[in-house]
Parts: C-alpha cells; sequence; structure tokens
C-alpha cells in the first residue's frame, strides 16, 4: 500500500492550496498499485481506479497499511465521513482562525488528509505521524514535507 501525494499546478484547487499551504500538493489518499485501486475522499468514502483518474503528476510512499486495513476502515467510514465545499473554505482559513488563536473547524467532514492521517493512527497509533489528531487538520502539503523528511 502506498501513499498517493497528487499535484496540480494548472488548476485552480492546485493553485489555492499553493497560495494557502506553500505547494501544489492537493490531494491525498492510499493506492494499492497491484489491483489499481485508490481509496479516496471525495465527497464521501470510496475506492475507484487509479488508472481512470489519469492523475499526471503525483507521488508515490510506503506505508504500513494493508489492503485488508484499508477495505476494514472504508467500512466503518462510508457510512457516516462526509465532506464537502464547506470543509475546504474552513481549512483554507486556517490562517485566519490562528491569527485570533483559535483551533481551525470543520464542517462535520473531513478533508482527504485527515482521512490519510486518521486511518494511519488507527493502524500504528501515536507513532503513525506527527499530526495527532486533537491539532489542526494536517494538507497534503504538511503530509509531503513529513513524507519528504522521511
Amino acid at each position: 500500500m502506498k501513499i498517493a501525494i497528487i499535484y496540480n499546478q494548472n488548476k485552480l484547487s492546485g493553485k489555492l492550496t499553493k497560495l494557502f499551504t506553500g505547494s501544489y500538493a492537493y490531494h491525498i489518499g492510499f493506492l494499492d498499485e497491484e489491483s489499481d485501486t485508490f481509496y479516496d475522499m471525495h465527497l464521501l468514502v470510496r475506492k475507484i481506479s487509479w488508472k481512470a483518474k489519469k492523475y499526471k503528476d503525483y507521488t508515490l510512499h510506503a506505508c504500513e497499511l494493508t489492503v485488508d486495513d484499508c477495505e476494514n476502515y472504508l467500512k466503518q467510514d462510508s457510512l457516516h465521513i462526509r465532506y464537502g465545499v464547506l470543509d475546504y473554505v474552513l481549512f483554507a482559513l486556517r490562517p485566519v482562525y490562528h491569527l485570533f488563536g483559535k483551533s481551525t473547524r470543520n464542517a462535520e467532514g473531513w478533508i482527504c488528509s485527515e482521512m490519510v492521517n486518521q486511518w494511519l493512527w488507527r493502524k500504528s497509533g501515536n507513532k503513525a505521524t506527527p499530526f495527532h489528531l486533537d491539532d489542526k487538520p494536517p494538507s497534503p502539503a504538511d503530509f509531503e514535507r513529513w513524507l519528504r523528511a522521511h
């Protein structure tokens, strides 16, 4: 299983992400290269064909999760985890919240990088990532920096 970080310098989503995070990394998920399955979070937790998405600019990083882990987490989360535009708007406003000493909040959903963080923590506990579950949600760019440093 690999963590896939997806970049897009040419679309608005990538440009906005660069503005707020310093990186064009705008999406993240888990990829099982053997079965061509991408565990994605786009409005709801789902799995899709990686090849069908035709991502052109991405990096892959090994992780401890297995296909069985992802299938179990998918079953658990697909019933109640959803996110939408409001979650991304609140995430983009993170710097404003921090100016006032407030934590970033969500609109009841997880952005893609929160899903990745949650699933890694379920597998490995406090050794999984430096992004604690009670802290601000990490961005794909936060994961990019952390994974490149390891």
